[in-house]
């Protein structure tokens, strides 16, 4: 079994997708708990309400505020440690494609909004 670091190997690490696709820096970790075991990653997640929560608890709150006008689906992102494909001093890659994510929900929000109504900016059909 190999070991790892966590605030070394894994927190702040980027994350990309089975496609190479860019979706995040890894903001927290959750663990596994057991009388009888040590502790084992479970999840991480991602997402500035997380990140908000490491610096200071009245900067959550004004993120949790804010987020009345957010396209996200959801403000903390939680992936499962299963889905690691590979760790690298780089990056880790996942098993799932980012666009399918809320990683890519404001990416989806401006597509639609904006560069559809740029000139050049409708998918040809």
């Amino acid at each position: 079994m190999h070991e790892l670091d966590l605030a070394r190997d894994v927190m702040d690490k980027q994350l990309i997708d089975r496609d190479c696709t860019e979706m995040g820096r890894i903001d927290g970790v959750l663990l596994e708990l057991s009388d009888d075991a040590p502790p084992r990653v479970d999840s991480f997640e991602l997402g500035f309400v997380v990140l908000a929560e490491r610096v200071h608890p009245r900067l959550l709150a004004l993120l949790e505020w804010l987020r009345r006008w957010s396209v996200r689906k959801t403000a903390r992102q939680i992936v499962q440690w299963s889905a690691v494909e590979e760790v690298t001093e780089r990056y880790i890659k996942l098993s799932i494609d980012a666009t399918e994510t809320p990683a890519f929900d404001w990416e989806r929000w401006l597509g639609m909004n904006v560069v559809e109504h740029l000139p050049g900016g409708k998918e040809e059909e």
